[in-house]
């Protein structure tokens, strides 16, 4: 059985892959790395790539992980790399005025301010349902309040313009982290928010079947 290596959202884990059923391939998470404060999105898609070994891998990531992916992506060649609610260059991400200003602020920040789940606007991520509620908070939880501030600092940091032709890029209509307006995706679903992965896991499902098959 063929692998697809999946890398997870900024405060998400495996969790939020866990509805996907992609017939013939089994989805191995990423987990994450230690980070250092200094790593980039580049550097730390080099600390992942210690847990791909294969040649020519499958990748899936979803937002921050589809960052990631473009990055592995290239570092090491792959057969195909699918994102998912997430952003191919820099000029897909929302536009954040003063990228320098914004960061030095985020380091400044104690890492404690970016760990409270209670704090997290379920519904703008695309909740919809107690169940996707229980799923965002939990993760949320789960995660390192300094990763969550790393991650901030390195995403308003990237400044990507290529990413590799075996991008296949998914996008919802709805996706209010990573609005519509900005992104040229391969293929859009209609209503679409940026947790469709989970709750409408079976539309990504057979996009990306489809996309394997062809």
């Amino acid at each position: 059985m063929q692998r697809i290596y999946c890398i997870s959202g900024m405060g998400a884990d495996e969790r939020i892959f866990t509805k996907l059923t992609i017939p013939g391939y089994e989805l191995v998470p990423v987990k994450w790395a230690a980070y250092d404060k200094s790593d980039t999105l580049t550097s730390y898609a080099r600390k992942l790539i210690k847990q791909i070994p294969e040649d020519k891998p499958i990748l899936m990531g979803l937002s921050l992980g589809g960052m990631l992916s473009v990055e592995v992506g290239k570092i090491i060649p792959a057969k195909r790399i699918f994102l998912v609610s997430s952003a191919k260059t820099t000029k897909e991400l929302p536009a954040i005025g003063q990228k320098s200003f914004l960061k030095s602020v985020i380091q400044k920040l104690p890492s404690g301010m970016f760990g409270h789940a209670g704090l997290m606007n379920t519904k703008m991520i695309g909740a919809e349902s107690d169940e996707d509620r229980k799923l965002l908070v939990g993760m949320m939880h789960d995660t390192d309040p300094g990763f969550i501030k790393w991650s901030l600092g390195a995403v308003v940091g990237w400044s990507n313009t290529i990413y590799p032709e075996e991008v296949f890029h998914i996008h919802g209509t709805a996706d209010r982290i990573i609005p519509a307006k900005n992104v040229h995706p391969d293929h859009w679903i209609n209503g679409g928010s940026h947790i469709m992965i989970y709750n409408r896991a079976n539309e990504v499902s057979r996009i990306i079947s489809g996309c394997l098959s062809a």
